[in-house]
């Protein structure tokens, strides 16, 4: 049954109309995670000035939803005024950070103020040994448990993200719990991608496959959602890419999504926005055509193909071909598969399900 929101979602991608901007403000950061997909260039990257005509420029284009990251988005310099101009202009306020920086109770506070909407914050162990080393920087595990006690008690809505690795999957239940004594939800990501220059060392930090069966097992055994495949024969796209969502990077430049790193112009040369989202544009209109098309070319046909966590982007990064089934995408819908097989026997393997997750345009 269609929702206010799905309605809106479905109009919004119908005429491709920009609802989430993701702001990339630098790429500066003071982690070194052996997984980051950023690839910094030696380019100046925009100043506050710049960033807030980058918001008058969304919002005429008809975003609401910004998301501001990097990097770390707070080593920006002029990342507090960059985020009081997203809630002056009437804008959600999201923000992807790794929390360090708000151990410092003033910073928190004054965070704080802005009423962010949602905060998303990563945390890659249950203890320093472990979150340190892919952090790469010593300290980081007690700074963020520090951040994560100023923000439960100054009342900031947190998401707690775990990409899981080899080296913290046996740490999940300490991971929930940690969340728990903070009042912060977690949400674990098993995706682990390329950098955006198609560096493929990352992925070998990927977690076993019998671990993530094992997962996916318990997360239906507690009736969580998910694990649903998506109705691949009835999507009319795969994501949003070049439609409700947009990234722009440092330097001003503006991509389809996070993933795609094909650029469709710098912001800072474009006047309107929203004439330049919907106008003639080589880069848009592959993108769009792709994912409208690879429900059918690529997922449709494959008993794992709605369970996959399938990304064009990465798909063309690491073979070349947008379209094709690339073994991590393979891996992701076998996995899932298996885990239901487990669970509920070959109805697995009957009709997708109309309603399920992951079928959104966005």
């Amino acid at each position: 049954m269609a929702t206010p929101l799905s309605r809106l979602l479905e109009r919004a991608y119908e005429e491709s109309r920009p609802l989430t901007a993701q702001l990339e403000l630098t790429y500066k950061c003071n982690l070194l995670c052996s997984f980051c997909y950023n690839a910094p260039k030696q380019r100046r990257e925009l100043d506050g000035d710049q960033w807030l005509e980058v918001l008058d420029k969304l919002k005429q284009a008809g975003t609401f939803n910004v998301i501001l990251t990097g990097g770390e988005p707070m080593c920006h310099r002029d990342f507090f005024r960059i985020a009081e101009g997203v809630r002056e202009r009437g804008l959600v306020l999201k923000t992807y950070t790794n929390g360090v920086l708000l151990a410092d109770r003033a910073r928190a506070e004054r965070y704080a103020s802005l009423s962010p909407f949602q905060t998303e914050i990563s945390l890659h162990g249950a203890d320093a040994a472990t979150h340190d080393r892919l952090t790469g920087i010593a300290g980081s595990f007690d700074k963020l448990m520090v951040a994560l006690g100023h923000l439960s008690d100054l009342g900031v809505k947190v998401a707690l993200k775990t990409p899981i690795t080899r080296l913290n999957q046996n740490q999940l239940e300490a991971i929930d719990e940690i969340g728990r004594r903070f009042g912060y939800p977690v949400t674990y990501d098993t995706n682990i991608t390329p950098t955006d220059d198609g560096d493929l060392s990352p992925l070998s930090l990927a977690a076993d496959r019998e671990f993530l069966v094992s997962f996916f097992v318990e997360k239906m055994k507690r009736g969580e959602k998910g694990l649903r495949p998506r109705p691949v024969a009835k999507m009319k796209q795969n994501c949003g890419t070049g439609r409700t969502t947009l990234t722009i990077d440092p330097y001003g430049d503006i991509f389809p999504c996070v993933a795609w790193r094909r650029p469709v112009a710098n912001i800072m040369e474009v006047e309107d926005l929203k004439a330049a989202w919907h106008g003639e544009n080589p880069t848009l209109a592959y993108v769009r055509k792709v994912a409208d098309e690879v429900p059918r070319r690529t997922l449709s046909g494959r008993p794992e193909g709605g369970f996959a966590s399938f990304c064009p982007a990465v798909a063309e990064k690491e073979t070349g071909d947008p379209y094709a089934f690339y073994p991590a995408a393979r891996v992701s819908g076998l996995t899932k598969l298996e885990a239901v097989r487990r669970v509920r026997g070959k109805e697995a393997d009957e009709a997708e399900d109309p309603v399920a997750d992951g079928g959104s345009p966005t």
